[in-house]
């Protein structure tokens, strides 16, 4: 079998990115959605989903790129080359786009490819992802309701209980006006709390470029972080998330060795290499990878056994379409512990529309993990093809 498409897929979307006043729900990013499709000639394909700039990623995956090793487009890396040998095009993918990439939009990408070789692989066993990954552990998973902060407590409020009401045993509010004023932030994690009552989880996700604060800062600093997290342990929060700049290796961890609430981070990570720095300095309780950042399966399996290692839980951040919670699940399922899987409920008419797979809730907040062959969710090619920007456009 060998590869002989790469193709980066934008769709344009009418939505737009926000928090409501009230209950209503925030939206994700509903303007712009770029899938990956990698095609093999024995007619099987894989799809992922990668959020990026769009444009330039659109370049990087069949732009055009140059002789020179390491300034190579993907496509140029991958037609040819058999699909099965996954961990060793994820090197070569590396190597290949090592001076303008190893981070960034191109690892983005590596991601997003990465994920399509694991599923073409699954297919072609005829097996779901989970048993070509090592074998399925559990059957179902904890799913928390991810959305923006409200921007009023009423608002929160409404909201807690809707998600409440719809069954959810954990929610996690996050960005939107968070960040503004400490006053209202208090307010606002209050009123969650109250709505939720005591035995819901709550989580908080404050972003670390705060609202209010502007392009260029001021982020928050370390004694900033630390009367933040001293203030959400009033509340019973789960866990404070991806709150410090991620470059600030030590002053997550100097947070985490005094904070009262455990510590999440890692969507903004990418390569074994930055989690290992995370990891070692102590600077996590919970380990979130975005396999559409990160570097993909390959790179979160690796990570998912440092976690372990560590004695850390992993819990992939996933807000994006019901390609990234399907991957995010299969993962999941060959996990030791494996105590949340991150549910978008905050997806528009774009990010939504993507695939015909529709996960839901069963009467214990659990989602059931699919065990047909790859990561058991099809993309609607219709929804697709409507809303798709020819790359001819984007690359002229």
């Amino acid at each position: 079998m060998r590869i002989t498409e790469v193709e980066p897929i934008l769709l344009r979307g009418a939505g737009h990115y926000g928090s409501t006043a009230g209950a209503e729900e925030a939206s994700d990013n509903a303007d712009w959605q770029l899938l990956i499709r990698v095609a093999t000639d024995d007619g099987l394909e894989g799809w992922a989903d990668v959020e990026t700039l769009a444009p330039a990623a659109v370049a990087i995956v069949a732009g055009k790129g140059m002789q020179l090793l390491g300034f190579r487009t993907l496509a140029d890396l991958l037609v040819g080359q058999d699909p099965m040998d996954v961990e060793a095009l994820w090197d070569r993918l590396y190597v290949g786009t090592a001076y303008y990439g190893r981070r960034g939009i191109a690892m983005h990408c590596i991601s997003a490819v990465d994920n399509c070789l694991w599923s073409i692989r699954a297919e072609a066993a005829g097996i779901s992802l989970a048993k070509l990954l090592g074998g399925r552990r559990r059957e179902r998973v904890m799913a928390y309701a991810s959305t923006l902060f409200r921007d009023t407590p009423d608002g929160m409020a409404a909201a807690a209980r809707d998600y409440a009401g719809k069954g959810y045993r954990a929610v996690k509010f996050g960005w939107g006006v968070f960040g503004a004023d400490d006053g209202r932030d208090r307010e606002l994690v209050a009123a969650a709390r109250d709505a939720l009552g005591p035995d819901r989880h709550l989580m908080v996700d404050p972003g670390w470029y705060p609202a209010g604060r502007g392009e260029t800062g001021p982020h928050r600093s370390r004694r900033e972080a630390m009367a933040l997290c001293q203030w959400l342990a009033d509340y019973n929060v789960t866990w404070v998330e991806d709150f410090i700049h991620p470059e600030r290796v030590a002053d997550y961890a100097a947070v985490r060795a005094a904070s009262p609430v455990p510590i999440a981070a890692g969507e903004q990570l990418a390569t074994v290499w930055d989690f290992e720095r995370y990891l070692d300095a102590g600077c996590l309780d919970f380990v979130q990878p975005d396999l559409s950042r990160c570097g993909g399966l390959t790179v979160a399996r690796q990570v998912a056994q440092m976690a372990e290692r560590h004695g850390l839980d992993l819990v992939p951040h996933s807000w994006l379409t019901h390609l990234l919670t399907g991957y995010s699940l299969q993962l999941l399922a060959t996990m030791a512990r494996a105590p949340f899987v991150e549910f978008n409920v905050s997806q528009g008419a774009l990010t939504r529309g993507i695939t015909h797979a529709a996960f839901s809730l069963d009467a214990d907040g659990m989602v059931a993990i699919p065990d047909t062959p790859g990561i058991g969710v099809t993309v609607d090619r219709d929804f697709i093809a409507a809303h798709r920007v020819p790359n001819a456009e984007i690359l002229s």
